[in-house]
């Protein structure tokens, strides 16, 4: 262990004493120290502290996944400068000088997150000090952005028994006597959908109650959650604003009522924050929307409101703190690190400097924009002739180049952040068992193997 953590420093020291390196981290010191400074001028100090925490958080993870791979040089150095030659003459296997090369880049990345950390933390701090624009603004600011909350989806009601009964009205009333075939449980589940699109949709003047279960937060007054919804309104108003009534809180389960008339822009997400006692004692939260105008003297628009998914409703409560938010995305951000700094070295052991560069910004790009690839990815409908082959080739490579290269942006929890969201201990444990336990392992033991088979007197190019 001592050879290898030998190892380990030497590369620590020939990391700071590089060039780029020190570019890297003044970047970092100018995305840290400096935004905070530049953002002072904002109008609400909520808008800074969230403009401030995605611009940081996001660069922190390119830049440091950009110097991880720069920093391969300095194992290529000593294959160009023939240390390696000086090296090997050493009692330490080789495998040993692999695992430190590694080791020593995945400390330099941890020091410099550990610090990159503690300066978003104080910067967001300075940032959240300043006096607030308005109460609204000082209440976003502790509620929906410097904590940790968990969001609940609303779950729809079972229809299954409703269609199971109008299935069996129908084949009595021989409404299926024309139908050729027909298989009993595909009919009752496409009934059952019926009955939810029906459900989902709240025609005007109508009421719809959304139940919420585990929602688990203190009780109390003086505390808040936050309710998001977004909707498809149909028929809205000229000004497209929805004027709507929501109600939370159930009376029959010994909670408070509060009535919330809003005027929200439509098809956009929107955020209401009730007091937590509305939510009943066994973890309950009932939340009714009435689709009517609340305000008096303002015309009542005949609009019909759709939630086409169940995400479009969700009530976001607590469960920790900022610091702990923030300790947790930059342990999915050096789970990535320790990742790339073993394809670096994996690539080091290959080929020179440049194409190991080359090799290792392509990886960082393709495992960047994975779910960008996805959701853009189009395929052709046909099925036949030279498009469907077409389509047929470019799923097949799509799927094998994604099960080799990990998805990136699956293990990224800066979008949570920014907006007050839990990033769960799970998903962190999920990201150290695939990237570093399995991936960074596999790749290492690859580079061992491949290394120990080199003949360290020739150059690559």
């Amino acid at each position: 262990m001592s050879r290898i953590w030998a190892i380990a420093r030497h590369t620590l020291a020939e990391g700071l004493r590089l060039k780029i390196a020190h570019v890297f981290l003044a970047f970092i010191a100018v995305v840290v120290v400096g935004l905070p400074v530049t953002l002072k001028g904002e109008s609400a100090i909520s808008d800074a502290v969230q403009t401030y925490l995605s611009f940081s958080s996001r660069s922190l993870g390119v830049i440091l996944s950009l110097l991880t791979i720069f920093l391969s040089r300095s194992l290529s150095d000593e294959f160009v400068n023939r240390q390696m030659l000086v090296l090997m003459t050493k009692p330490i296997q080789r495998w040993q000088y692999v695992v430190g090369k590694w080791l020593g880049m995945v400390t330099l990345n941890t020091i410099l997150l550990f610090m990159s950390g503690v300066g978003v933390y104080v910067g967001a701090t300075i940032l959240a000090g300043m006096k607030p624009r308005d109460e609204a603004d000082a209440g976003k600011l502790k509620n929906e952005l410097l904590t940790a909350r968990h969001a609940t989806s609303f779950v729809p009601p079972d229809f299954s028994q409703l269609a199971a009964q109008a299935y069996q009205e129908r084949l009595e009333t021989g409404a299926y006597a024309e139908v050729a075939a027909i298989v009993p449980s595909e009919e009752r589940t496409r009934i059952a959908k019926e009955f939810e699109s029906q459900w989902r949709t709240v025609p005007v003047m109508e009421t719809r109650l959304f139940e919420f279960t585990e929602v688990r937060c203190r009780r109390s007054p003086d505390k808040t959650l936050q309710i998001r919804y977004k909707a498809e309104v149909y028929h809205f108003a000229p000004d497209e604003i929805l004027r709507c009534e929501w109600i939370v809180g159930n009376p029959d389960k010994g909670t408070p009522v509060y009535y919330l008339p809003r005027r929200d822009v439509i098809q956009r997400y929107q955020t209401m924050s009730v007091p937590t006692d509305a939510v009943a004692p066994d973890r309950t939260l009932t939340v009714a929307l009435t689709n009517r105008n609340p305000f008096e003297g303002e015309r009542q628009e005949y609009n019909t409101v759709s939630f086409l998914s169940n995400d479009d409703v969700q009530v976001l409560f607590e469960v920790g703190s900022f610091a702990g938010n923030l300790v947790r995305q930059l342990a999915l951000t050096w789970c990535r690190l320790s990742f790339l700094a073993a394809l670096a070295v994996l690539l080091a052991c290959v080929f020179s400097f440049p194409v190991a560069c080359l090799i290792g910004l392509t990886f960082l790009a393709m495992t960047s924009m994975a779910a960008f690839v996805t959701d853009a990815l189009i395929f052709f409908d046909e099925d036949v002739g030279v498009p469907g082959l077409f389509q047929s080739v470019v799923q097949v490579l799509y799927k094998v180049v994604y099960f080799i290269i990990p998805d990136f942006s699956r293990y990224n929890g800066a979008d949570l952040l920014v907006d007050g969201r839990n990033v769960t201990l799970r998903w962190v444990l999920e990201g150290v068992a695939r990237l570093v336990l399995c991936g960074t392992t596999f790749l290492l033991l690859i580079a061992c193997l491949l290394f120990q088979r080199r003949e360290v007197a020739e150059v690559s190019v």
